[in-house]
């Protein structure tokens, strides 16, 4: 399951169906395929968006406990309304995933004001409404639109699907893997540098420099240096407090540092900045690189501490002020 808590921008007009397809992919932060989404309504309004989750769509044998589930999991969001959007090539004819959505949404008191299905989300992809209206279209480029240059501004990138985002985190070349792997197990700690956290503060402050430069180049000194920086649990920790301060977490070189060393180091190594990259996401409200990074870190470090206290947050899932304050000591 994906869920993304809505950060800027969370109102939208829904003056037309077609505005809500086209959001879906911006708010996920990547093109849906084969998937129900939900999407939580509220505000003055009724119109702020507030939790969004998608799943593949489940045989039919499964409809029910995976509908139930999510919508379970939509009303920790505590939401005034709903709308529905079914995505796949058939997602026309998949109105008992609608039936089911609809019935569990009204047994929590949840009003269903919108449903709607899609082929898919790319630009001239078909979509319609489900019901008497009848409503239908194509769509117009979702990155093109108004909402989608708001949440550039915020921050958000909108990738081409889950396996776009899952790349992020994969290791790219297993020679130079294995290699580092060796190298560290011969000198997991770089003699040549000296072991205090200012030094190995430095060190991380140079590579997020570069990054945020362009300059992200991870070469065996660097990864060997990096990964014995964020080994130390203060430094990391002091590394997480730094992303949790930002107005924009991660914008600064973070992810893409955290990310490129997700690709660049060996197990266990890879978990520290594959915590780390969920943490910014999660602080801007971006559950699917969140859950990617996440399965990375659990992956790289089965029942690594801080991969599975972010797992929480992001099954609950948390807001990201509610995770900010919690992480600066400043929550309840």
């Amino acid at each position: 399951m994906t869920s993304t808590p809505a950060t800027a921008p969370t109102l939208l007009r829904l003056g037309h169906p077609a505005d809500l397809v086209a959001a879906v992919p911006v708010v996920l932060g990547f093109r849906p395929r084969e998937s129900l989404v939900l999407v939580a309504t509220g505000g003055p309004s009724g119109r702020r968006i507030g939790l969004t989750l998608r799943v593949d769509l489940p045989p039919p044998a499964h409809v029910h406990d995976v509908v139930a589930h999510a919508v379970a999991t939509l009303c920790s969001d505590d939401p005034a309304g709903a709308a529905v959007v079914v995505v796949g090539a058939r997602a026309r004819g998949r109105t008992d995933v609608l039936d089911a959505a609809a019935d569990l949404l009204d047994d929590h008191g949840i009003t269903l004001h919108t449903a709607l299905w899609a082929e898919h989300t790319d630009a001239g992809g078909r979509w319609g409404c489900f019901g008497e209206c009848a409503c239908t279209g194509v769509l117009a480029d979702p990155a093109g639109t108004e909402f989608a240059a708001a949440a550039v501004v915020a921050g958000s990138v909108l990738r081409g699907s889950r396996a776009e985002l899952e790349r992020l985190v994969e290791p790219v070349d297993g020679v130079r893997i294995r290699r580092r792997e060796r190298l560290l197990a011969a000198d997991p700690f770089d003699a040549a540098l000296p072991d205090d956290d200012a030094r190995h503060l430095a060190v991380l402050d140079t590579a997020l420099a570069d990054a945020a430069a362009g300059r992200c180049v991870i070469d065996d000194p660097r990864a060997l240096a990096l990964a014995a920086a964020l080994t130390r649990p203060t430094v990391r920790d002091a590394v997480l407090l730094r992303c949790a301060r930002e107005a924009h977490p991660g914008l600064a070189g973070g992810e893409t540092l955290w990310a490129a060393l997700c690709r660049e180091l060996p197990d266990p190594e890879a978990a520290e900045p594959a915590a780390l990259l969920a943490a910014c996401a999660l602080l801007r409200g971006e559950g699917a690189l969140a859950n990617v990074a996440l399965d990375r870190a659990e992956r790289a470090w089965p029942g690594h501490r801080l991969a599975r206290l972010l797992r929480s947050a992001a099954s609950v899932p948390v807001r990201p002020e509610e995770l900010r304050a919690h992480l600066l000591g400043t929550g309840r």
